[in-house]
């Protein structure tokens, strides 16, 4: 085989023949691929259909079309809805501790000098540690929620016939 050059190169190897796909199973492929993305990851259906390469649209109409398909995105659905929950959980957990207890941050502080022309001379930059002190707010939340019995100040009225009984805390207190 010659090229524009003249010169001869190897034959080229003959293409493979394209396999005929059937558009269902490349349909249930991508949907099968979207629902893995968005049940183990936290992430929307739009990005996982970005993902694939089609459209938002196309997959609901995929999945509105086929009840299989359809039962592949709930279960999806379910799983993403967890790991959100289960995140939002995990941070919120983690959060509340730092300010119970209270936290170091670094703070970085830039300080540019210039001189008599306007133009900048120097740049110092410094770093500190700051400690946050701990949230006397998150203290009572934790508190009244982990041991409610001794720490709520919700009190609690009851009334029965003629005669009326308060309780606040471990307190009873009854009117006729």
């Amino acid at each position: 085989m010659k090229t524009k050059k003249g010169l001869s190169s190897k034959p080229k190897p003959a293409k493979p023949k394209a396999k005929k796909i059937d558009p269902e199973q490349e349909r249930r492929e991508k949907v099968e691929k979207i629902c893995e993305l968005y049940s183990t990851e936290n992430a929307t259906i739009e990005s996982c259909c970005s993902e694939i390469g089609i459209s938002v649209r196309t997959f609901q109409n995929w999945i509105n079309n086929n009840s299989e398909l359809s039962d592949k995105y709930k279960k999806a659905k379910e799983a993403n809805a967890k790991i959100g929950k289960d995140g939002i959980r995990e941070k919120a957990a983690t959060a509340l501790e730092r300010a119970i207890t209270g936290f170091f941050v670094e703070e970085e502080e830039t300080i540019e000098r210039f001189n008599a022309g306007g133009v900048k001379t120097s740049t110092i930059r410094t770093k500190r540690k700051k400690y946050i002190n701990p949230s006397t707010t998150a203290i009572i939340f934790a508190l009244k929620n982990v041991d409610p019995q001794n720490w709520n100040d919700q009190n609690a009225v009851e009334l029965s016939g003629e005669e009326q009984i308060f309780k606040i805390g471990e307190q009873i207190i009854k009117f006729k």
